[in-house]
């Protein structure tokens, strides 16, 4: 946005008169104020919110419940939430506000906190009214502003008050057709930045998109500098600041004994000669011995712990995954930098957002025989070579030294390096379909599924699990041979097998059985809603599948119908199927591919004629009959 008196910008979420009376439940205001004190270089900064809520109808009393979350970066005080009845004329304080921990399953110590309560005798008609105050206590965490949320809002305001001498910075995203009103003011020696929008629908997430911030109109403020006897001091200028806050905070790594660190890196690399063998040796004994967890406790959550406590403990987070890397690389003569980057949830730019909010996540990056290699041993699966998958296409910013470092992208995967090839066998026995089918699963394949087995396959059997991940044939498949190889072997393909039994599968009339080959139906059910329908489809990962399945056609029946080839040709996406026929045994090949980590808008069409022109192809039956 630019910088001016008063400026208007559209959008399709807004209008400027609004009917809301379908809804069950609306904000009618959502204001927050901020403001920025300063007394001889200590900020002094506290958000204070107003929210109006009102039921307009009794079928999402649910909406009574508020949790205000808090950390070691802030607190909250001053609670002041009531409900009021209008037909009573009637306000009913909340007495009871309880504290809690906030846990997370991917957490192991968190100082993520939360202040919950009711609001009382909610009903149709009711309002509810809630203030409170948010201490920031470090000034380079400002946080960020929401025009919308997930129910309408008659009344969306922002305002910081600052003096004079404090430079703000902001950058507004999904904005640009939005309706935003934005003025400046003086006030004394203060400086009024207020930006307001009325009328904001609601705003839904869908299946299958990119985080809410690619989508979610919303602002992030910054305390860019200030003056002090015409001397200026950055916080958070540009990314300069940004980099000497975080090198500042790897300074404070508490490192007394490294000895047995490097004993380490050099036992597992001793019988190595190359750099590639040995960092490929450091990456992967990280990767088996430190097990991940996370911890989010004030400047422990941005301070990595030391490599020697994380040898000792043998566990960490990213950050301390990341800086165990380092010593152990560097001590083997292996080029390798701490490195911070945000995963592909967070749409921002180091040049663009020089905050802590433009990230999320720290890895470590080497430099191998001239190759910039991404190692993120946090992704348990992922073969050294290949970053985790939730990281392509993101900055990452390389900490080169205390005072200088560079920004580069982790660069997206090709299909080519994410396969699964899939053989299959097939034969008719009376009524049943007999399968023996092996997988072969490389890159980001492999990794989705062992990650997905074990962390999803709990109490479930190998063949409970196996049929609700793979949905093969019908609803009366069954599972026997099951196998597994190369499950802890990152350099190899991770290869399944097992035999299927199907019953009810082919369909006879008269003297023809007809048998559909495909028994895996890869995304016959990915055809995009287009009702309603705003955002892009996000894609994990670029992938090709190749099917190779073979049916044996049974002694005494003879081939009377193969399916013609079919085919669909996009650069994104597309699919061949042909059949073909040789000594009494039909062949099928399968390929198909996915070229892009997300579909458009405008791709929505073309997206969903690819589906229905593979779902079509998936109904062709091949038929055989008695010989006469």
């Amino acid at each position: 946005m630019k910088i001016s008196f008063i400026f208007t910008l559209l959008f399709p979420f807004i209008v400027f008169s609004q009917n809301f009376s379908d809804e069950d439940f609306i904000y009618m205001k959502r204001h927050e104020h901020i403001d920025v004190k300063l007394n001889k270089g200590d900020f002094k900064i506290t958000k204070s919110f107003s929210e109006s809520g009102k039921f307009l109808t009794s079928k999402k009393l649910y909406f009574a419940n508020e949790s205000i979350g808090f950390d070691s970066f802030t607190a909250v005080e001053d609670i002041r939430a009531y409900t009021y009845l209008p037909d009573e004329d009637k306000k009913i304080e909340v007495d009871y506000i309880e504290t809690k921990r906030v846990f997370d399953n991917g957490i192991f110590y968190s100082d993520q906190e939360s202040k919950n309560f009711t609001f009382p005798a909610v009903k149709a008609g009711a309002e509810t009214h809630l203030e409170y105050n948010e201490i920031i206590k470090d000034p380079r965490f400002l946080g960020l502003f929401r025009f919308g949320t997930f129910v309408p809002t008659e009344s969306t305001k922002l305002s910081i008050e600052f003096p004079s001498h404090v430079s703000i910075g902001y950058i507004d995203f999904n904005t640009s057709d939005y309706s935003i009103n934005f003025k400046e003011e003086a006030k004394g020696e203060n400086k009024i930045y207020t930006w307001s929008v009325n009328n904001v629908k609601g705003f839904q997430g869908e299946a299958q998109s990119e985080s809410v911030l690619y989508y979610l109109p919303h602002i992030i403020l910054y305390i860019k500098s200030y003056e002090d006897k015409g001397k200026q001091y950055n916080i958070l200028n540009d990314v300069n600041d940004l980099y000497k806050w975080y090198s500042s905070l790897v300074d404070r790594i508490d490192e007394k004994e490294l000895k047995k660190v490097h004993t380490i890196a050099e036992d597992v690399t001793k019988s190595l000669t190359t750099q590639s063998e040995k960092a490929e040796a450091i990456f992967n004994w990280v990767q088996d011995n430190i097990t991940y967890v996370a911890f989010e406790d004030g400047l422990g959550g941005f301070i990595p712990r030391s490599a020697s406590s994380v040898c000792d403990k043998r566990y960490g987070d990213c950050k301390d995954m990341a800086n165990l890397l380092y010593e152990m690389l560097n001590h083997v003569g292996i080029e390798s930098y701490r490195t911070w980057i945000g995963t592909r949830d967070r749409p921002y730019s180091y040049l663009e957002v020089p905050t802590p909010m433009v990230d999320n996540h720290m890895i470590n990056t080497a430099i191998v025989e001239n190759d910039t290699i991404f190692l993120d041993a946090t992704d348990s699966y992922v073969p050294y070579g290949m970053p985790s998958g939730f990281t392509q296409t993101k900055e990452a910013l390389l900490g080169l030294d205390k005072d200088s470092f560079k920004i580069i992208k982790v660069p997206v995967q090709s299909a080519d390096k994410n396969t699964s090839d899939i053989k299959s066998i097939l034969s008719m026995e009376d009524d049943v379909l007999k399968v023996s089918e092996t997988r072969s699963l490389k890159g980001y394949e492999k990794v989705e599924f062992i990650s997905g087995y074990t962390y999803k396959k709990d109490d479930k059997t190998e063949e409970e699990y196996l049929n609700t991940t793979l949905t093969l044939g019908n609803n009366k498949t069954k599972y026997d041979n099951i196998s597994k190889e190369n499950f802890d072997n990152k350099n190899s393909p991770l290869i399944i097998s097992y035999d299927l039994s199907i019953d009810n599968y082919a369909k006879s009339v008269a003297n023809k059985t007809y048998i559909n080959l495909n028994i895996d139906r890869t995304l016959s059910k990915s055809k995009i809603d287009l009702k309603g329908r705003e955002f892009s489809k996000k894609i994990d990962y670029k992938f090709k599948k190749k099917f190779v399945t073979t049916f044996e056609i049974p002694e005494g029946y003879k081939a009377s119908n193969i399916p013609e080839e079919l085919s669909y040709d996009n650069p994104n996406f597309g699919f061949k199927i042909t059949h073909t026929l040789k000594d009494q045994k039909i062949t099928q090949n399968k390929f198909i591919y996915i070229k892009t980590l997300s579909v458009n808008n405008n791709e929505f069409e073309v997206w969903n004629d690819f589906i229905k022109s593979l779902t079509r192809a998936y109904k062709k039956s091949i038929t055989i009959e008695q010989i006469k």
